[in-house]
């Protein structure tokens, strides 16, 4: 039974791409999920927010910043995977 977290669509496809896959830069989260970057970053802006994900400064990424789930929020997702 996956986690009922509290979240539009857009925001529980990033989720879910993050618990398979771990870390990803913000431009990959909007290729594979099919978002276009506006999208995307309002949605990752809304995430963190909520405390969700942390977005992180990267320098050696393209787009600056890699995007991965709170421990919490993994946990979470783990437990009842």
């Amino acid at each position: 039974m996956p986690v009922q977290l509290r979240l539009n669509k857009k925001e529980q496809r990033i989720v879910d791409l993050l618990k398979d896959t771990g870390a990803m830069t913000p431009s990959q989260i909007a290729v594979q999920t099919l978002m276009v970057p506006s999208e995307t970053y309002n949605a990752l802006r809304r995430l963190e927010k909520d405390g969700y994900v942390i977005v992180r400064e990267t320098p050696d990424s393209a787009d600056g910043s890699m995007v991965v789930l709170t421990g919490e929020v993994r946990s979470a997702l783990v437990k009842l995977s």
